[in-house]
């Protein structure tokens, strides 16, 4: 019976029951075995020279050789590296009886096109050349192992490719050209980016993902996950109309440019929505952390910017929201340029240099609720600054620095103790339970009907609309939860008196 090819590739992990990447210590020694528990070892292996072995060492990095397994047609085996569980383990392919062989998974390896990781050979025809046979069958999932990989040109993504790699402190896509992207795509979608170290030049203008649109409606169903991108002159991530996609834990180190720079046509409808950003970081980098240029419906949890001159820049957003988001050692922590509806909700700026938050160019419906300004830095001048034209409702602001107020800033908190509403207070004013009207008197007195009435209420009273001979009105009795009766100091007035019921707290 004919034996099968297994190691090297991802094609050979797959860990059950849990989903996941399966990797072992360098140098580990593996076993396979016909059970997950117990069961009986396969012993009658073979190394690609024909070697007869039992067990087969890990490389550098934790992954297996390339092996043959027994010969009596085994295309699945139970891995055993020592460590209390273990995995299923799959051959390469299967012949099919007809002179050819079909995959056993759907996954590739960029090795099997000749790439080396070494971090001397230029790998990039080889990963492209992966990428465009993972897209030729019509979308796969690409597995890039732990090792450097030197990019002299750019990666031309596809639509239905993914990549996973071994993780960002294992997998590292190096790029050497200052003014090319590490990956780049037009038109894309569905695209998931994974456990990968996308490292640039440290100078030039390239970018580490760059995803831009032509003629499709929007770039949507993009996955970043667990990523490091570093020392690009650009900007770490830029997206055209990204829609429907979702960036968790990415990293981006020293660049350029933006840490996370997503863009959409104000003057179209057409993408720029519906897109999650969850525990992303942007440390050191040149222009800013997080810049949402004209995104809509769109939702940052758990982000943080650090030594930036810009934290977060919302350009024209429309209805974006901050959640658990902080800037540290930023010259403006969050800047709501324009748009309408976007809400901050816990947010902390350490360390500022300038403003903390600053409402600009008309911003309109913008709620900062638990906004936190904390030991701000020697040249930090305002706390909030909202430009005349804002409007903004601000909840629970702790402000170290003075605010600079000339929009229309309704206010709860100021942060000294007192309450400050500007705008209309609206209280009932109908039904049995009223706790304000007006009331006509009649030779100086009047009796008003309401339940809201009670022995301990204060009735405040106003002459709305002079009559007769004006005297000074008073409330002279009450009924609790039934009426109270008003009564003038003249008895021929037959003003027209305001009341309010006003209860202690």
């Amino acid at each position: 019976m004919a034996r099968h090819e297994f190691g090297s590739g991802i094609a050979d992990y797959v860990v059950t029951p849990v989903d996941g990447l399966w990797t072992v210590g360098a140098g580990a020694l593996v076993t396979f075995w016909d059970a997950p528990v117990d069961g009986t070892q396969y012993t009658d292996l073979q190394d690609m020279e024909g070697s007869a072995i039992s067990e087969v060492k890990a490389d550098d990095y934790g992954g297996l050789p390339r092996f043959l397994g027994p010969p009596d047609d085994v295309t699945g085996m139970w891995a055993d590296a020592g460590g209390g569980r273990r995995v299923w383990v799959v051959a390469h392919q299967i012949p099919t009886g007809t002179g050819t062989a079909k995959p056993v998974l759907d996954w590739l390896s960029v090795k099997d096109f000749g790439a080396q990781g070494d971090g001397n050979t230029d790998d990039t025809a080889a990963v492209q050349a992966a990428v465009d046979a993972a897209s030729a069958a019509g979308g796969r999932t690409l597995y890039i192992p732990a090792g450097r990989y030197i990019l002299n040109g750019p990666i031309t993504w596809a639509s239905g490719v993914n990549a996973i790699g071994a993780g960002a402190r294992a997998t590292v896509l190096q790029s050497t050209n200052q003014n090319n992207d590490c990956i780049t795509g037009t038109d894309i979608s569905d695209v998931t980016l994974q456990g990968l170290q996308l490292s640039g030049p440290g100078r030039g203008f390239g970018s580490g993902v760059r995803f831009t649109r032509l003629s499709a409606p929007a770039i949507t169903g993009i996955t970043l996950r667990d990523l490091l991108i570093q020392s690009f002159g650009g900007d770490g991530v830029f997206c055209h109309q990204l829609a429907g996609s979702i960036l968790h834990r990415v990293r981006v180190r020293t660049c350029g440019g933006t840490g996370f720079h997503l863009q959409a046509p104000q003057d179209t409808i057409l993408g720029g929505a519906s897109t999650s950003l969850i525990g992303c970081t942007a440390e050191g980098c040149v222009t800013g952390g997080f810049w949402l240029d004209g995104m809509a419906y769109t939702a940052l949890a758990a982000c943080a910017v650090q030594q930036s001159p810009a934290g977060y820049r919302l350009d024209g957003c429309t209805g974006v929201s901050l959640t658990g988001c902080g800037a540290e050692q930023c010259t403006t922590g969050l800047t709501v340029y324009g748009g309408t509806g976007n809400t901050v909700n816990g947010f902390t700026t350490k360390a500022s240099d300038g403003t903390s938050v600053w409402l600009t160019s008309s911003a309109k419906g913008v709620v900062l609720a638990g906004v936190s300004e904390v030991a701000p830095g020697p040249g930090a001048t305002t706390c909030l600054r909202a430009d005349a034209g804002t409007i903004a409702t601000v909840l629970g602001l702790t402000a170290v620095k003075t605010n600079a107020l000339s929009g229309t800033v309704n206010r709860l908190d100021a942060g000294d103790g007192s309450l400050v509403l500007a705008g209309k207070t609206v209280v009932p004013s109908g039904g049995g339970a009223a706790r304000m009207g007006t009331a006509v008197l009649a030779a100086g007195t009047v009796t008003v009907n309401t339940t809201a009435i009670a022995t301990g209420s204060v009735v405040q009273l106003t002459v709305q609309t002079p009559g007769g001979t004006v005297g000074t009105p008073y409330v002279n009795a009450r009924t609790a939860g039934i009426s109270f009766v008003i009564k003038s100091t003249s008895a021929s007035d037959t003003s027209t008196v305001g009341w309010r019921i006003l209860d202690p707290s």
